[in-house]
């Protein structure tokens, strides 16, 4: 197959021929303050005149309204009013065709999607669900379209939920047809509710839209695949691998010693991850030939564990104390803590306790234990996690040519009702520090405040400080920001981040940002294999400084597919006053993301997400858990991975 040829079908339908004109109705602003003259209006930048040589910002409805001018719309003058327009002909299609239990809309007024209910189950409803978007490279507007499986509330999460949203075939193994799973369930979809596309019309326009049935073809074109580095500079495609034939990257400089507390009915369970530890017994999915060969590492197991009497927060604290009775011990101790399963708050309580004085802990549930082929699975796993909060580094991956600090931001929020309300009681932001070869540099706090107000002016002052701190030492500072954050939060990291690289020498230093969304609608197949999977590295360009990219996929020449692979992640580059992003830096940068997400060292088939933004999130849920029960938090400063 040649370069050129190389395209993603991406499930996105165009309004066949543009979308037309239309009629609506503005009135012009008076200012940032004035409040909403009407429920449904919007403010859009909008020309004064057809000359559109002078902007202004509009009131706009599209019902005739007093005060409001009629005027003539043009979709290329503003892409926001454009999808407004689209999902409400594509609401009231909807609310004329289908009866009220067939979908439902977000109550979040800001989200423009429609959720069919096209299947139920006592676990859940399958959806079809369906965006407006303004594809900015070939300037179409139409609807994402996509599968979602909504879980009911209350259900366990369980392996026929993994069925149900594709992750698992029909056999309750890894779905590795996921591709042509997912594909097909939106086009069974949509040809059962093709009538709501069928009727959709927008203000002015007598005839009904047409949209395009098929997914539409962009030109992709492939980054380089990760490449993983070992001990004495030793490389390899696999971490599993590498890690077997070169050892780690960087040892942990003492013996590992495992303190493992259990309650005495789990006795069992604990003695075998013990054995299974220490490769004593039948190798697993890895062939997993034990801690010490594995990562040449002495392993040690304190002949006196704890045992617990209940799962208290005052049972923690006796395991902590006892966990750091020999400060100067000659082995790093690593305390390994069997739960339960299902006890959220045991969990809660130990990682609390324990991250709050410095010290990572490995938890292992009683599912895991009492299964000997789910153990067999996951005991490579949970040995890397060991030697990863015993100080080792595992590995790391071949940056691009220009060493960079990579700086993640994300947040965790407090929340409580109040009058049957919820709001933020507590807001918390941080950073997770890493270069770009993945090495987990630092965690840092950014903002940690009550008032809203002061929690923005200290996540300034502290990323300032931080950006500042660091331009001495790399040539490139990329920030990457999570999709949790919020717009407020997302424009004082970009307006900071300019304000820093305005005062740098760009010779010396130069700075980006770029928005890391995981959770996103996008979806596209590779028409030129029978898997429909996206080759590994893929890159599809959406509009300037905008890309989907496949972290994961299929190789060219090995098609064949192992596990059931992600979608791509939705990346975007922000402005940055005066720092223009070349195409080739772009490119560079996108790689160092597509490494990244091999650096992620919670599992050797973890997660492919950049560890960027994937540490964060793990952070970030913790310390939201840890806020809401009033627990201690971390000490975020220590540079052991113990979110692992």
């Amino acid at each position: 197959m040649a370069v050129n040829d190389y395209y993603i079908h991406l499930n996105f339908l165009s309004v066949e021929g543009g979308t037309p004109n239309c009629t609506l109705y503005r009135r012009q602003s008076l200012g940032a303050q004035e409040q909403r003259p009407e429920p449904d209006a919007t403010a859009h930048k909008l020309p004064v005149d057809q000359n559109e040589d002078d902007w202004q910002t509009f009131w706009v409805r599209s019902e005739a309204t007093k005060g409001f001018e009629q005027f003539e719309f043009q979709p290329k003058w503003n892409a926001d009013l454009t999808r407004r327009i689209l999902f409400d002909g594509l609401k009231c299609s909807t609310r004329t065709l289908l009866d009220p239990q067939e979908y439902f809309f977000p109550e979040n007024k800001f989200i423009e999607e429609a959720s069919f209910v096209m299947e139920s189950h006592p676990e859940g409803d399958e959806l079809l669900v369906v965006q407006p978007y303004f594809l900015r490279v070939l300037r179409q507007s139409g609807f994402l379209v996509d599968f979602h499986f909504r879980l009911r509330s209350g259900v366990v999460f369980s392996r026929n939920v993994q069925r149900l949203s594709l992750s698992l075939d029909k056999k309750l193994r890894r779905n590795i047809d996921y591709y042509v799973d997912r594909s097909s369930k939106i086009r069974y979809f949509l040809e059962r509710r093709w009538r709501v596309f069928e009727h959709i019309t927008i203000p002015g326009i007598p005839s009904n839209l047409k949209i395009s049935k098929d997914f539409t073809p962009l030109h992709a074109d492939r980054l380089r695949s990760k490449v993983y580095v070992f001990a004495n500079n030793r490389e390899a495609r696999s971490q599993f691998a590498g890690l077997r034939d070169f050892g780690p990257l960087q040892p942990v400089n003492k013996p590992t010693k495992l303190l493992f507390a259990f309650r005495e009915e789990d006795r069992a369970a604990a003695r075998r991850l013990a054995i299974s530890l220490k490769g004593l017994k039948q190798r697993g999915q890895f062939n997993f030939p034990g801690y010490k060969t594995l990562f040449k590492t002495e392993l040690e197991i304190d002949p006196n564990p704890i045992i617990f009497h209940d799962l208290s927060s005052q049972s923690m604290r006796v395991a902590l104390d006892r966990a750091q009775a020999d400060p100067n011990s000659s082995h790093q101790i690593v305390p390994i803590i069997v739960l339960p399963n299902g006890d959220e708050n045991g969990y809660m309580d130990q990682k609390s306790h324990f991250s709050h004085a410095g010290l990572p802990t490995q938890v292992c549930t009683l599912r895991i234990l009492e299964d000997e082929e789910t153990l067999k699975w996951a005991i490579g796993n949970l040995a890397l996690q060991v030697f990863c909060k015993a100080g080792g580094q595992p590995w790391k991956v071949r940056p691009t040519a220009e060493k960079s600090l990579i700086i993640g931001i994300s947040q965790s929020h407090k929340s409580k009702i109040v009058q049957g309300t919820r709001c933020i009681d507590k807001h918390f932001a941080f950073s997770i520090l890493t270069d770009n070869s993945g090495l987990f540099h630092q965690i840092q706090v950014l903002g940690d405040d009550s008032d809203h107000t002061t929690y923005l002016a200290a996540l300034r002052t502290n990323l300032k400080h931080a950006l500042e701190q660091s331009a001495s030492s790399f040539k490139r500072i990329v920030v990457h920001t999570s999709f949790k954050l919020k717009r407020d939060e997302i424009n004082a990291i970009r307006q900071t981040t300019s304000e820093v690289a305005a005062a740098t020498d760009r010779s010396k230093c130069r700075f980006s940002v770029i928005k890391v969304n995981q959770k996103n609608r996008f979806f596209g197949v590779n028409r030129s294999v029978n898997s429909l999977v996206p080759f590994e590295a893929t890159r599809v360009q959406l509009g300037k400084g905008e890309y989907l990219v496949w972290f994961e996929g299929i190789y060219p020449g090995n098609p064949n597919v192992a596990k059931a692979l992600p979608g791509p992640t939705h990346l975007q580059f922000l402005s940055i006053d005066k720092e223009k992003v070349e195409p080739a830096e772009e490119r560079e940068l996108l790689q160092d993301l597509i490494n990244l997400s091999g650096a992620n060292w919670r599992g050797f088939n973890a997660k492919s997400a950049p560890v960027s933004v994937f540490y964060c999130h793990l952070v970030a849920d913790l310390v939201r858990n840890f806020h809401e029960r009033d627990l201690p938090l971390p000490a975020v400063q220590d540079i052991k991975p113990w979110f692992l």
